[in-house]
């Protein structure tokens, strides 16, 4: 069980995370003063990223582990355990000899290009080589078109290797060893899925602990609280003094009422969001959400406003005199002009923008289908930033 220091408050301080995937897609910033409190506060006591939740205890997740414990007792363990109990070093050479990899299948490069191979992972244990994660199946199931490679972890003790079963290695993935682990603490590791076409992160946490790894959180499990983004990221935070890191995933948002072409770096259209977790009840949390405030942020939270028929809330986005056309503007006035002019933005109707290379992304259009080829484009326009404010809504019906 990993320690963790309580103090008398565990507020979160303001920390920008900046996460690169070909670009920076999010910056979050995580609220000061948060109330994690887990005692009355002292005096003096200086705010903390959220170190002091609940130890980690390691609990595998029944749905998705194949067992309770350190995998060592299952046919593929067996079967890497056998190929490896001749190799008395930690020379990485000799244990891909000893699983039928060649010295191209080494490194994190050639772990993450191909099926089978090996990357150390450093900063666990002790060492300059003292884990490594083999992607491997044995050459007897490597004819089989069916079989996939196994995902092991594998620890050097001093005298030899000691094989933990991971997961299934099917997905594209990468490895972390988490930060803000005081000594004497078993390590953390996490394993990062990456799902689908528009590769959603899905992280899985392990514990090193007497060269067994022990699973202790999956996001894939139906029990967790987790929501990965589409073309996300995924990175851990140093929590303080404590050594539960806060995790911030990041990727192109996904809201539903505004349909956005699949990968908005090609199309410039789109906002990205962030949420950092936290370590509570054994498990990672959602904290909080941020957003990037772009104009169509603020022309997503307009349709929101007007699909949940809060129109205070869509009067707030608009600039009331720009976008009425008047110099007495009212939230009653706005109010008329949306049922009479615009009732499509209080009904279900789901908007979408086009993902036509003829569209200019500065233009910030946006369509409705209407059925039959017919579509309604709508062309808003917006005070400069940062606040983009609409200042005006125009439309017009034509045929793809």
């Amino acid at each position: 069980m990993l320690s963790t220091e309580r103090t008398g408050s565990d507020r979160l301080t303001s920390a920008f995370v900046k996460i690169w995937r070909g670009k920076w897609i999010a910056v979050l910033l995580l609220a000061t003063h948060a109330a994690l409190v887990l005692a009355a506060p002292g005096p003096g006591t200086a705010d903390l990223l959220p170190g002091a939740a609940p130890a980690i205890a390691s609990a595998p997740q029944a749905e998705v582990a194949h067992d309770n414990g350190p995998a060592t007792g299952t046919p593929g363990v067996e079967a890497i355990q056998r190929a490896i109990a001749g190799v008395r070093s930690p020379d990485l050479q000799a244990l891909a000899k000893a699983l039928g990899l060649t010295s191209a299948q080494i490194g994190q490069k050639a772990f993450e290009d191909s099926t089978s191979g090996l990357e150390a992972i450093s900063g666990l244990g002790n060492g300059s080589i003292s884990a490594v994660v083999a992607k491997w199946q044995p050459a007897a199931q490597g004819m089989s078109s069916e079989a996939q490679p196994e995902l092991y972890l594998l620890s050097w003790t001093g005298e030899g290797w000691q094989a933990s079963y991971l997961m299934g290695a099917t997905d594209a993935l990468t490895l972390e060893v988490l930060p803000g682990q005081s000594g004497g603490t078993a390590p953390l590791f996490a394993v990062v899925l990456y799902r689908g076409v528009t590769a959603v992160p899905y992280p899985v946490i392990f514990q090193l602990k007497d060269h067994h790894a022990l699973l202790v959180w999956d996001a894939r499990s139906d029990s967790a609280s987790y929501t990965g983004y589409d073309f996300g990221s995924i990175e851990f935070q140093k929590a303080g003094s404590g050594n539960v890191p806060v995790m911030v995933t990041a990727g192109q948002a996904d809201p539903g009422l505004l349909v956005f072409p699949a990968s908005q770096e090609q199309t410039g259209r789109g906002f990205q969001a962030a949420t950092a977790y936290v370590w509570k009840s054994d498990a990672y949390v959602p904290f909080r959400t941020e957003y990037t405030h772009n104009r169509d942020y603020v022309l997503y939270r307009f349709i929101s406003a007007l699909h949940l028929h809060d129109f205070k809330a869509a009067y707030s986005l608009i600039d009331p005199a720009e976008f009425l056309k008047t110099k007495q503007p009212t939230l009653d006035l706005f109010r008329q002009r949306i049922q009479n002019v615009w009732p499509e933005f209080i009904d279900d109707k789901i908007f979408e923008v086009p993902a036509r290379p003829e569209m200019n992304p500065d233009s910030n259009t946006f369509i409705l289908r209407l059925g039959e080829g017919r579509i309604n484009a709508y062309h808003p326009t917006f005070t400069a930033g940062p606040g983009y404010r609409l200042t005006g809504l125009e439309r017009s019906e034509r045929h793809e």
